[in-house]
């Protein structure tokens, strides 16, 4: 009989534990309820309900792979621990939540962890030092994810242990870090407000600086008394305790204020009330413990019950319970039968979902390895073609310089060095385009909105690629509607760059032909021009099979009359730039016959009409008036092709090889305006252009450098230079751009 009964109970134990492992495993939803409960016994000090809440939620959230609630049950679970003093438990399983928490990317949770093993670590001197790095790891957690509290929690208690070990310079340094996160209202939890006040105190007390040691130990006592109000009513007697514990602080260090003045009526007063808040806290947790204690007793109590009843039923069983017994347990059976087949049928959704996710996971890496593919493709496409293209014009560049160095014909001179020429200014754009798209898909470009005239801007452009014009005889013929008569404002840089491709790209493929550059007005919105460019050539045109990949990085179309076939970056820029004004480029072209290219940009209707005359020097005669001009460069090269093109248009020019020249020469001479370069020895051009702006702020100061335009402009123009050009740069645009600087402090006729 004994042995039945015996037996029927281990057959309910068996089927109680298989329902509570289903149950687990199916009510995953209600992990954050467990943990909820599981803390609310936690405040009531039932901590074995706590711990049983805790292990249940466990189950279902290692089930469901959920590492955040892993990291957040075995918190819960070292905080069980630490209450019981059981330190060693508390801190495998803070470092346990800490591993969850780091997989869960929950840098939130993985501060607040780090710091409950700081103040673990901290309190014993053999794991002191591993104690202060916890505190300033979480410090430094908290202050990637910009958690104020979180990171203002660290540095106190860095600032506590430094306190108590009397290394206040130390201890200064954290609070002086709190002070400034928190600015000048305390924006913190009340127990952080509590806690930084009585250290401000103790501080304030050992540098001697008493009035304000008294202002902060009040602040301190004024938080801790209005929190300990608050709090009268809750459960919570633990947080009460630690109020009364820091009331019991600040009136010790209020003490020790009024003792070092030697006023020991007024700090015998204060040193009651420090025993006596240490009383109350003592008594708040004799009550937990007495609480505690109860709750212990009762659960035993309860056992003892239990198993006093069994003895008791054991004795009366009969054979009607037998029965009952037996068709219970062929429930079980039916139960447990029907608990492992859903297992089984959850199981496997689980396979089949973790299948699937294979399955996307397999595609995922056939992508990725096909653009990885792609992009070393590209890579190698990419150092194949600019390697061409530097060599076949650096080839021209020595070759020719070498048949010049060794005298050749007075007729052939002038031969080699237009090729010598044309090698460099291929290499120059070259480079250029490679830069330009560079800084175009980085998002480093921006339109600009500046003044600027439409056939001004065209007709400069045409006369610019008149050499290329006249190398293969074609005609450019230029329509610019009418009825766009007024100045536009917007990016006339990025323009010219998208018509110098198109125009040029044009006169290359065409021979003995014409190029047409029409130039329609759309209408006029309020004050938008809305216009269209249309470049059209009756060149050799584009196979269909090219057209749609003409304007992709690298994309080329052969052509066997020309010296260099070029990178094939041209179109990929221009259709990067015309996308920056929110259009699109539309090509028309048969092979045999010629090429259309359409496109749309807005400008905006200048508010005031500006000279554009002096912007492009249409109305300035550049070479009739002899302006005195300072070449600052340490390059002699430089110097002397600078100095050269000068001279040709009748210009005075002065040179210096540094800074330190510079200034001394502007001091004792007079100048029209002043060409800087940037790095050089002894003085740059920058610090330079400082200097001179203390005596003189009027002389216009233009930066000749080869440094990228984007990186120097900005520093250029906020140490007083007026301009920037960037060398290698094109004669006319030179002249241009020295004219607009000097006519801005001289009327010239």
């Amino acid at each position: 009989m004994k042995n039945f009964i015996r037996h029927t109970v281990f057959a309910f134990l068996v089927f109680s534990s298989v329902n509570t492992f289903a149950q687990s495993i199916l009510d995953s939803d209600s992990i954050q309820l467990y943990i909820e409960r599981a803390e609310e016994f936690l405040e009531e000090y039932k901590y074995q309900q706590a711990l049983e809440k805790a292990n249940a939620a466990l189950k279902s959230a290692k089930y469901n792979n959920d590492d955040k609630s892993l990291a957040k049950i075995y918190d819960l679970i070292a905080q069980i621990h630490e209450l019981n003093e059981q330190e060693s438990e508390a801190i495998t399983n803070y470092i346990t939540a800490l591993t969850y928490a780091a997989s869960a990317k929950s840098s939130k949770l993985k501060a607040k962890l780090v710091n409950s093993l700081g103040t673990l670590y901290i309190k014993h001197d053999e794991t002191k030092y591993k104690g202060i790095k916890r505190f300033k790891q979480s410090h430094d957690i908290a202050k990637g994810i910009k958690d104020t509290v979180k990171m203002v929690t660290p540095l106190l208690n860095l600032a506590e242990h430094y306190i108590d070990n009397n290394d206040y310079k130390t201890s200064d340094g954290y609070l002086t870090k709190v002070r400034a996160i928190i600015g000048s209202e305390l924006n913190i939890e009340s127990p952080q407000k509590i806690k930084l006040s009585n250290l401000l105190g103790k501080y304030f007390l050992r540098v001697r600086r008493y009035e304000r040691a008294n202002e902060h130990i009040d602040n301190a006592i004024g938080f801790a008394e209005e929190e300990i109000e608050i709090h009268k009513t809750d459960k919570n007697k633990r947080l009460i305790s630690s109020f009364h514990v820091q009331l019991a602080t600040a009136y010790h260090t209020k003490y020790k204020v009024y003792k070092s003045q030697k006023e020991f009526e007024l700090a015998t007063v204060f040193l009651e009330k420090h025993y006596e808040h240490i009383s109350k806290s003592k008594d708040f947790i004799k009550e937990i413990e007495l609480q505690k204690a109860i709750i212990e007793n009762n659960v035993d109590q309860m056992k003892d019950q239990v198993e006093q009843a069994n003895k008791k039923d054991a004795k009366n069983y009969s054979k009607e319970i037998k029965w009952h017994i037996i068709t219970i347990l062929g429930v079980v059976l039916i139960l447990i039968s029907l608990a492992f087949l859903i297992s089984a049928y959850k199981n496997n959704l689980q396979k089949k979902k973790l299948n699937n996710d294979l399955i996307e996971k397999n595609k995922e890496l056939v992508n990725a390895k096909e653009t990885a593919e792609q992009v070393s493709t590209l890579k190698s496409q990419f150092i194949s073609t600019v390697s061409h293209e530097l060599r076949t014009p650096l080839y021209g560049v020595i070759g020719l310089t070498s048949l010049l160095m060794e005298h050749p014909e007075e007729k052939k001179k002038n031969e080699y060095l237009e090729s010598l020429k044309f090698s460099g200014d291929y290499l120059l754009a070259l480079i250029n385009d490679v830069l330009q798209l560079s800084k175009i898909e980085t998002n480093e470009v921006k339109l600009e909105k500046v003044s600027f005239d439409i056939r001004s801007l065209v007709e400069g452009i045409v006369n610019s690629l008149h050499s290329k014009q006249k190398h293969n005889s074609n005609t450019v013929h230029i329509d610019i509607d009418k009825n766009i008569k007024s100045t536009l404002l917007g990016d006339s840089v990025r323009l010219s760059q998208i018509l110098i491709n198109l125009i040029g790209n044009a006169l290359k493929f065409t021979n003995n032909g014409n190029i047409w550059i029409k130039v329609k007005s759309l209408g006029l919105e309020g004050d938008i021009h809305k216009l269209r460019f249309i470049i059209k050539d009756d060149g050799i045109g584009i196979p269909e099979s090219k057209q749609a990949t003409i304007f992709d990085n690298f994309a080329q179309v052969k052509n066997q009359n020309q010296e260099y076939e070029g990178t094939g970056l041209g179109l990929a820029i221009v259709k990067k730039l015309i996308h920056l004004h929110n259009s699109e480029i539309l090509i028309n072209s048969e092979e045999g016959v010629g090429s259309e290219f359409t496109f749309d940009l807005s400008y905006e209707k200048a508010v005031k009409e500006q000279d554009i005359a002096s912007q492009t020097g249409e109305t300035i005669s550049i070479g009739t008036t002899n302006f005195n001009i300072l070449i600052v460069d340490d390059n002699k090269i430089n110097q002397i092709v600078t100095q050269n093109i000068l001279k040709k248009k009748g210009y005075t020019c002065n040179l210096a090889s540094n800074g330190m020249d510079a200034i001394d020469m502007v001091k004792s001479e007079s100048f029209d305006l002043i060409l800087m370069d940037i790095n050089m020895p002894e003085m740059n051009g920058l610090d330079a252009t400082t200097v001179i702006r203390t005596f003189n702020s009027h002389i216009p100061i233009i930066a000749l450098t080869a440094v990228e335009e984007g990186e120097i402009r900005d520093q250029a123009l906020s140490v007083g230079m007026n301009d920037v050009i960037i060398k290698p740069y094109d004669t006319q645009q030179f002249f241009q751009t020295i004219m607009k600087n000097i006519s801005k402090v001289k009327y010239i006729s």
